[in-house]
């Protein structure tokens, strides 16, 4: 679910609630994550790996995940923010078409950032490893067995999951916004927070459930065995999986990921808050400017 933010402060102390809310949340909700992904792993595998119980194995990759949230983060601000300022008029004000064109590059350059890191997390929660390697010790190993362009292996379905993701998140949230005039609210008002929430709620289980076989193929492609099996081919990844494991194997994992969606809303919301009075020193410094950091600017997305 996309979360916005429009509270006056500066790009520097926007950019720090967000990073420090979206770690909370990933703290907060990863062992859904990992059974996520391990589900979506083949049935060779996952017996290989076990099914850990409440355990410190389930958040394997967990401090990988943090580190690409700060990452993919702090590029969306600053790419949003550049961007917004290059779009804008002479009085500063931007049309919503620009301010779109805007987030989609955002939303481009925060994926391609947050590659590596689903990579070197997919590695350590598949690896057969009593103790994987930690972040940059994976990415050296990447760069050992592939090179540089190893790192950006499951580019396109990241791409791809998250441009239909958001398509689909949109559509969904204003169907339902225009089913709700006249059957909820008169024709024209504006909805309550509390249905505003469950029909973005609502649309995100639409994104979920529609991108989900985009979501397996893109944890096959970054798993070693996976990438060599489909010989770097994301569509014959797809008809693998669909011919040798059944079509429900492109669905796998999808209960995780519903509740993590519900789970992560509701966490950002409450945790963004607080993170924000927490970096208030930051517009507190002598000389720090406090002027926002341009329009509403994207706290997080549903991945």
């Amino acid at each position: 679910m996309s979360i916005h933010t429009s509270q006056d402060g500066s790009l520097l102390r926007l950019m720090a609630a967000g990073i420090l809310a979206g770690t909370a949340e990933v703290g907060f909700t990863y062992p859904l994550e990992y059974y996520k992904v391990l589900r979506q792993l083949p049935a060779a595998l996952i017996d290989k790996i076990g099914h850990p119980a409440l355990t410190l194995k389930l958040y394997r990759g967990c401090g990988t995940m943090m580190l690409g949230n700060g990452a993919k983060t702090a590029v969306r601000f600053v790419t949003y923010d550049f961007l917004s300022k290059q779009l804008a008029d002479e009085n500063g004000h931007i049309s919503a078409p620009k301010s779109l064109a805007a987030g989609l590059m955002a939303g481009f350059m925060e994926s391609t950032v947050l590659v590596p890191f689903e990579l070197a997390k997919i590695r350590q929660i598949s690896s057969l490893a009593k103790s994987p390697p930690g972040t940059f010790a994976t990415f050296g190993r990447i760069l050992q067995l592939h090179g540089t362009l190893g790192l950006l292996y499951g580019f396109f379905p990241t791409l791809l999951r998250q441009g239909a993701a958001s398509a689909v998140r949109f559509t969904a949230y204003n169907s339902l916004r225009q089913m709700a005039d006249g059957l909820i609210v008169p024709p024209g008002d504006r909805l309550s927070p509390t249905w505003a929430t469950s029909l973005e709620l609502l649309a995100s289980y639409a994104a979920v459930i529609s991108t989900m076989p985009i979501d397996v193929v893109k944890t096959r492609m970054q798993t070693f065995s996976g990438r060599e099996a489909a010989r770097g081919n994301n569509l014959l990844c797809t008809y693998q999986i669909f011919t040798g494991e059944g079509p429900a194997k492109l669905f796998s994992g999808m209960i995780p990921r519903l509740i993590r969606v519900t789970i992560s809303s509701m966490v950002m919301f409450s945790f963004y808050e607080v993170a924000f009075k927490m970096v208030s020193f930051i517009d507190n410094r002598p000389g720090a400017s406090n002027s926002p950091g341009g329009v509403s600017t994207p706290l997080a997305a549903e991945e």
